[in-house]
């Protein structure tokens, strides 16, 4: 905020709150005037109140936690004050503007009545810019630490995705390896599908959200390239229902899903394995399920590292991203592993 706009905001303040005051007083003045020209008299004595008490009690005293010299010093302060003002209207301001308020000609600075009067006076706008400036100071503070919030979790979102799309690439390589091993013909044309994985991954994804219809398109693809690795080995069973065109979800969110599918259900399986994946887009809720056979040989290394680490990392990102919003559900049995997402709309 410019300074001209804060001086501007200062003066409007100070005018609504002297012509405030004057409305209430004008029922004891003669004139209306008489009361403004009264509310003026005390101008001086509350600019210096509020400003003292904005600038260096509470920044100073209160927000250090010394509640009981804030309130001492506050004291003080409205006492020296109203003692002021008094020298200054008995000596200057009524003998000028309200000659008859001085009774024959004697002026009583000391008594107490008409200090704890000027005090009370004086104190109203300390109290209201006390107030304000608490709620506005505590606003701030929210607003930055949300800010450092967002912050916080876009970096640890980019950091999360950034795992994603390397871990997602060693495993397909390692697919298409195997096979070029073997001198497969089918090497160039998943090499093919390779690439279209990549340029989705590294051209599509950089942004927060993504059409459902490409994210399930490159879920097609990998599902194509494992196909053509397992062959007959593996039975995918794999359904979309709904309006999937108007569904927007984070890009590779899926994705963790799938390769932990292929990879730990049937890595070491010499049997046919199976994978059914159900995708339902309704109006209200984005529907993903996938389940996998789980091997019948007990894997020397159980890999647990790896397909961890990917579905901590999405479980992660999805709570980041949907909090609430989403349900997540995993559950193992002896034979099979199933992931059941659900997702509001947002």
């Amino acid at each position: 905020m410019s300074n001209l706009k804060q001086v501007t905001y200062h003066i409007i303040f100070w005018v609504v709150i002297m012509f405030s005051f004057a409305i209430s007083e004008w029922g004891y003045r003669q004139t209306f005037g008489d009361a403004i020209i009264y509310e003026l008299l005390y101008l001086p004595s509350r600019l210096i109140a509020v400003y003292v008490n904005w600038f260096i009690l509470i920044p100073r005293v209160l927000y250090k936690n010394k509640f009981f010299f804030y309130f001492l010093y506050l004291l003080m302060l409205l006492a020296i004050m109203a003692i002021a003002h008094r020298y200054f209207v008995l000596y200057w301001g009524y003998p000028k503007f309200f000659p008859q308020w001085i009774q024959g000609g004697h002026i009583y600075v000391w008594k107490f009545s008409n200090l704890l009067q000027a005090a009370l006076i004086i104190v109203s706008p300390v109290a209201f810019t006390t107030g304000f400036k608490l709620f506005f100071d505590w606003f701030k503070e929210r607003r930055e630490t949300e800010a450092l919030r967002r912050e916080k979790v876009d970096a640890e979102l980019k950091f999360l995705k950034s795992q994603t799309n390397p871990h997602f690439l060693f495993n397909t390589l390692n697919s298409i390896y195997g096979l070029a091993l073997e001198k497969s013909e089918k090497t160039p044309s998943l090499i093919l599908k390779l690439s279209e994985i990549l340029s989705y991954t590294l051209y599509e994804s950089n942004v927060e959200k993504v059409d459902l219809g490409k994210e399930l398109a490159l879920i097609e693809n990998i599902i194509a390239l494992e196909k053509e690795r397992y062959e007959k080995r593996v039975d995918i069973d794999y359904k979309v229902e709904g309006k999937v065109e108007k569904i927007k979800i984070p890009p590779l969110i899926l994705i963790p899903f799938i390769e932990n599918a292929f990879k730990h259900g049937l890595k070491n399986e010499i049997k046919k394995g199976w994978i059914k994946i159900h995708i339902k887009a309704t109006k209200d809720l984005l529907f993903f399920m996938i389940e996998n056979s789980i091997s019948s040989i007990e894997e020397k290394e159980k890999g647990t590292n790896e397909s961890g680490l990917g579905l901590q990392n999405v479980t992660r990102r999805l709570d980041l991203i949907y909090g609430e919003q989403k349900d997540l559900d995993i559950t193992k049995t002896d034979t099979s592993f199933k992931v059941v997402l659900k997702i509001k709309s947002q």
